[in-house]
């Protein structure tokens, strides 16, 4: 491997979730504040079950800003904390497609070169099923 395949954007995870709670937290000007609770699996540079928390602003305009929290249990039993920020444009009623950036944070000696890569997120999410796909791209 030569030093300009190191630096190449590859797949490190791939994601699909679910739903398993949604609460309405506020109305107000700048939009509606709504979260959402998911389980899933990742699969990829690691394989691992996760939970999570989706904090989501859908503003007037169609856009949601979100923020989510990830906690990832690895088939070997580590632990990988994952930050999302991003944007959410809404398709039609039953297809959001989003992008954003995201961070690692781990404790595992195998997985520690995750921690500070610059990385990148894209998915879709139906809103009527609380189904959601999600790929993670990054640096090593």
């Amino acid at each position: 491997m030569d030093a300009q395949d190191v630096t190449k954007e590859e797949l490190l995870l791939e994601l699909k979730g679910k739903n398993t709670t949604r609460t309405i937290k506020a109305f107000s000007p700048a939009g509606i504040r709504l979260e959402n609770n998911l389980e899933g699996e990742a699969k990829g540079i690691y394989n691992a079950t996760y939970y999570a928390t989706i904090d989501a602003l859908v503003k007037p305009d169609g856009t949601i800003q979100h923020e989510t929290r990830q906690i990832h249990t690895t088939d070997d039993g580590d632990t990988v904390l994952v930050d999302f920020t991003g944007t959410s444009i809404r398709d039609s009623p039953t297809h959001n497609r989003f992008v954003g950036e995201n961070t690692f944070q781990t404790s595992s000696k195998k997985l520690a070169w995750l921690n500070g890569i610059k990385s990148r997120h894209e998915g879709e999410y139906n809103p009527v099923t609380g189904e959601q796909n999600l790929r993670v791209y990054g640096k090593r």
